[in-house]
């Protein structure tokens, strides 16, 4: 179940849903940053694109680079970079934004950090540096440096517990779904972050993630036109 006080206190869903939320509502415009993953769903990076203009805050996503042989392995190890970039979360330099991110916790101008699925201290982002914020709100599946750091530990749920949409490095909009149940209170991060988004921005949405894609579609040019019965069992392409 969710957590308080750097994991030291269990709480419900709702109630820290509720505190996060006040919190945010009442942060001074642009002292908040998102730092998302680009292992996330469509869905959910969108949903955080939403706080993200809401709270105008700064936003990106963790690099993540390997070996690719130009052919059937790409050396973007992300599955969802271009998600992150046609919603809004990151440039299409990822990762340019993360030391202006860490200045700003640094000068104080950052008093709140929303982490979803990266442990930061790997990127420049040490405990020293994270002990400077009012609020670090941090939702993953595994416990690491940054969980341990955390005020609110929100628990996710890997992909084969849960259904969205990646765009991979050709464009191609894919489904992926559930295969198994998540194990205790972890949620599908897209079914609290719809929660969270409405109670901080007062704009409902879908509660199914069918309902969640079309809104999307409709909001983020690149998917104009789409919607999930269209995607099918092997989706379609969009421009990048």
């Amino acid at each position: 179940m969710p957590s308080t006080a750097g994991g030291r206190q269990s709480t419900t869903w709702h109630a820290a849903l509720n505190e996060i939320a006040g919190k945010l509502k009442n942060a001074p415009r642009g002292s908040v940053a998102i730092i998302a993953s680009a292992r996330q769903a469509n869905e959910e990076l969108w949903l955080l694109s939403q706080l993200k203009a809401k709270l105008g805050a700064l936003s990106d996503s963790t690099p993540r680079v390997g070996e690719g042989d130009k052919l059937l392995v790409s050396a973007d190890k992300n599955p969802n970079a271009n998600g992150a970039r046609l919603t809004g979360i990151c440039f299409t330099e990822m990762g340019t934004n993360l030391p202006q991110i860490a200045n700003g916790i640094a000068t104080g101008k950052i008093k709140t950090l929303i982490v979803f699925g990266e442990d930061v201290t790997k990127h420049g982002m040490g405990a020293d540096l994270l002990g400077k914020l009012e609020t670090l709100i941090v939702s993953d599946i595994f416990p690491n440096a940054t969980t341990k750091l955390a005020h609110y530990l929100l628990p996710g749920c890997a992909h084969a517990e849960k259904r969205g949409t990646f765009t991979n490095i050709k464009g191609r909009v894919q489904k992926f779904m559930k295969a198994v149940e998540p194990p205790g209170d972890a949620r599908p991060e897209w079914e609290f972050l719809h929660d969270l988004v409405y109670h901080v921005t007062g704009r409902d949405s879908f509660l199914t993630i069918e309902g969640l894609f079309n809104e999307m579609a409709k909001n983020v040019p690149a998917f104009n036109g789409l919607t999930w019965a269209k995607l099918g069992d092997t989706g379609a392409t969009v421009p990048i």
